[in-house]
């Protein structure tokens, strides 16, 4: 689903609920790593939503900051970005199967307003990519 199309589903019926056509990640081992650049995107009633939640990771050349972004969105909207050491590592990776994933979203810890995301080990994901190129 283009990234437009869903941004209009989110504007008109306030969510997007399948991803189907997307390789999940979500079975693979993770390790939570805090998203960036969320200040302006995400209001606090969807900061302080309780459970685990879908998170869409898209790869971004020529972006802002540098051409290893990788852009978290949920529900059709951007949510925020990985920090540029996990980028670097999972931008190529994505690239391989499509630039585009579906993964775990982990919310905020207690006491903090960060949102966070199960991003799969680079281990994993080299075997996910590697059991996909086989198939």
């Amino acid at each position: 689903m283009p990234a437009w199309w869903e941004q209009l589903l989110h504007i008109t019926i306030g969510r997007v609920s399948r991803h189907d056509h997307l390789p999940d990640l979500r079975r693979l081992s993770t390790q939570p790593v805090a998203l960036e650049r969320t200040h302006y995107l995400v209001n606090d009633r969807e900061r302080h939503a309780q459970g685990h939640r879908a998170y869409v990771l898209r790869t971004e050349r020529g972006a802002r900051r540098d051409a290893a972004d990788v852009a978290v969105s949920s529900n059709g909207r951007g949510v925020g970005y990985l920090p540029a050491q996990a980028a670097s590592t999972v931008g190529p990776l994505l690239d391989c199967i499509g630039g585009t994933a579906v993964v775990n979203g982990a919310g905020t810890r207690a006491g903090s307003i960060r949102l966070w995301v199960d991003l799969p080990t680079p281990e994993a994901l080299h075997e996910f990519v590697r059991t996909a190129a086989a198939q």
